[in-house]
């Protein structure tokens, strides 16, 4: 089956499109050069970090499940549970949304291809979820703040795309906290949602994400643009067949798009997201797995009301906000002083 031959060869396949990261952890820390008063250093875009000690030392690793460490799944020999593999899923695994309803989401960016995306989407009063690199966020930081402006939901997809299960306790708490570090000195708030690059997950990483604070949110309709311009059969015209097909059986849905290139981006905004609004009510992952737009970030989650409708994609709460600003006024306070 197509689907479940892609599943077992997106490790390999999917990396040769992404970023690829650099191995090894990073030769150092350093501030970063883009348009924004850092207060931070942080390691090298897209190369895999190394944590930082108070991060190892205050982190239990007495109960983390002992999966080997790179070695996948296989049909009827998975006792970790490994998604990418195998599709086995946790029942706190987020990975579709109630009948009816759809839930929008990017991954890779921020990237000079993005805010094309961020206008289409505002014209069209969508919301969707950014599953977000952190060695991007460093560079693009102006984007970050957009999306957070424009209510769309902040996530984690490590700092340097790199498969989770490949690596050690220590490289995976540092691929999650750097990420979180530089997402909350832009917005002022810490995401919960992580998506494990390519989905790669087993209880390993299952249980080392939710010990951090954080919620796994995965997908069940993949749209394949990954493979645009590596796999001359993946095309605007074959994932349009393919989004089709989703209309025509599926009830519910949360997509895999990108956000790294023109390419996705263009068929996200003339194909994908057109024909899945004909049919579903379009939302956030969020909003799929019943959170509130608090529970979004760790700072206030469990400080709103019930999710429903686009209350978990509203643009800034009163929390948020007063974040921001006391984010703001104490940098402001440290250049007075």
């Amino acid at each position: 089956m197509r689907k479940s031959a892609f599943l077992i060869a997106l490790l390999a396949l999917e990396q040769v499109y992404a970023q690829t990261p650099t191995t090894g952890a990073a030769a150092g820390l350093q501030t970063p050069t883009s348009n924004f008063e850092w207060k931070e250093a942080y390691p090298v875009p897209i190369q895999v970090p190394a944590p930082k000690a108070e991060w190892v030392s205050s982190f239990d690793n007495s109960s983390i499940p002992k999966a080997p460490v790179g070695v996948p799944g296989a049909p009827g020999n998975d006792p970790y549970c490994h998604w990418t593999s195998t599709q086995c899923k946790r029942p706190s695994d987020i990975y579709t949304c109630p009948t009816g309803r759809w839930g929008l989401s990017f991954d890779d960016g921020p990237t000079p291809a993005s805010p094309p995306l961020y206008d289409f989407l505002k014209q069209q009063n969508l919301k969707a979820t950014f599953f977000l690199i952190g060695g991007n966020v460093i560079q693009y930081p102006e984007m970050v703040k957009r999306m957070h402006e424009d209510g769309h939901e902040i996530a984690i997809h490590t700092w340097s795309h790199t498969q989770l299960t490949t690596q050690t306790n220590d490289q995976i708490i540092a691929e999650l906290k750097w990420t979180e570090q530089a997402i909350k000195e832009i917005i002022g708030v810490s995401p919960v949602l992580v998506r494990p690059p390519q989905g790669d997950m087993d209880d390993r990483v299952r249980n080392i994400t939710e010990k951090l604070g954080f919620k796994i949110a995965i997908w069940d309709h993949d749209t394949f643009d990954w493979e645009m311009g590596t796999n001359p059969a993946v095309t605007a015209q074959s994932i349009e067949q393919t989004v089709k097909g989703w209309i025509s059986k599926s009830t519910s849905g949360i997509t895999l798009e990108h956000d790294r290139v023109n390419d996705t981006v263009n068929v996200a905004i003339n194909t994908v997201v057109p024909l899945l609004k004909s049919k579903y009510e379009m939302t956030t992952v969020a909003a799929c797995a019943n959170m509130s737009a608090e529970d979004v970030y760790k700072e206030t989650a469990g400080k709103g009301s019930a999710a429903g409708g686009d209350s978990a994609a509203t643009s800034l709460t009163p929390a948020t906000l007063f974040m921001a600003f006391g984010t703001a006024a104490a940098g402001i306070i440290s250049m007075a002083i």
